[in-house]
């Protein structure tokens, strides 16, 4: 059953709520104020996300060894991992997650998600936009239906992909897609990202002069172009983009390198962790969606002993 909501703002799943909660003597009226209070934060003191980090380990983590382990299998099924408490009674994960033991409060584990897609590419995709893939039609991703509906401000690219993703906008078009920074961020490290980092000495001013010269041209040949609509559009993109190339706090928060060393340290050294420092610092400075890609989780071989060095410290840290 689907949770969209009808031309009246009802859903059906909100109709079979009110069939039980009825017989407390709670009308459909009385519930969707609650639910209206609810969802706009006037209930307690919670507030709404309006932005989010999404990280993407590519190949998909086993399960078994990560989450969901079987401590009470026959040897031959369950993996040679321990599980461990964590702070919530009654939920364990493995040993090799000790720091994410220590906050399980802070997030959910969803253990009853599951597709039938057998490529991974296509799993990815149902994934990533919640939609089971169509030869006829290209659905958006999540950072892209996230910033369509919650835009951000002029002066930072809605959502970024660090380095990249599979995400696309699909059918809201171009300018719904995620800048990506084509690199992974280094620990104490300055990071020049192309399209935010002024290369060659460039500066500021000198950024402006050039904006002013085109514009100038611009103007100079307004009329002969047949396609206005198509120049429109770039308009917008090129104003965009001068605002973000600009802008101090861009600049800034692309720089891990400024990061309060004490903060800095609790994400650690591996690309993956100083690429969740970045994501954090993004968010702050007010971009909508940030995805962080992590290769290698594919383990077809040397399952436990990828897991084990590499790839369950550097993501426990992160």
């Amino acid at each position: 059953m689907g949770g969209y909501r009808t031309c009246d703002g009802v859903r059906r799943r909100d109709l079979l709520k009110v069939g039980v909660v009825g017989s407390l003597g709670l009308a459909l009226p009385d519930y969707l104020r609650l639910t209206e209070a609810a969802e706009s934060g006037g209930s307690g003191n919670r507030k709404r996300a309006t932005s989010a980090i999404f990280i993407e380990l590519a190949g998909g983590p086993s399960h078994l060894d990560t989450f969901d382990l079987k401590p009470n299998a026959p040897a031959e099924f369950r993996g040679s991992f321990k599980p461990i408490k964590t702070n919530v009674p009654g939920v364990e994960i493995c040993e090799h997650l000790p720091k994410l033991a220590q906050v399980a409060d802070k997030f959910c584990i969803l253990r009853g998600v599951s597709h039938t897609l057998a490529a991974h590419q296509f799993g990815r995709e149902y994934v990533l936009t919640g939609n089971r893939p169509l030869p006829s039609l290209e659905y958006p991703g999540l950072g892209s239906v996230l910033i369509k509906e919650r835009p951000g401000t002029r002066d930072m690219p809605g959502f970024v992909a660090v380095p990249s993703t599979s995400q696309r906008p699909g059918f809201l078009g171009v300018r719904y897609a995620p800048f990506s920074t084509g690199a992974t961020p280094r620990a104490n490290a300055p990071f020049n990202v192309r399209g935010i980092t002024l290369a060659g000495g460039l500066t500021v001013a000198e950024v402006e002069r050039r904006k002013k010269l085109r514009t100038m041209l611009d103007r100079a040949f307004q009329g002969y172009e047949e396609e206005d609509q198509l120049l429109e559009g770039l308009d917008s993109f090129s104003e965009r983009a001068h605002a973000i190339i600009t802008s101090r706090k861009a600049r800034e928060a692309f720089d891990v390198s400024k990061e309060k060393p004490a903060f800095a340290k609790r994400f650690g050294t591996t690309g993956f962790g100083v690429s969740c420092l970045l994501a954090c610092r993004l968010i702050e400075a007010g971009t909508r969606c940030v995805t962080i890609s992590s290769n290698g989780w594919d383990t077809h071989q040397g399952n436990f002993k990828k897991l084990k060095e590499s790839l369950l410290p550097a993501f426990d840290e992160g």
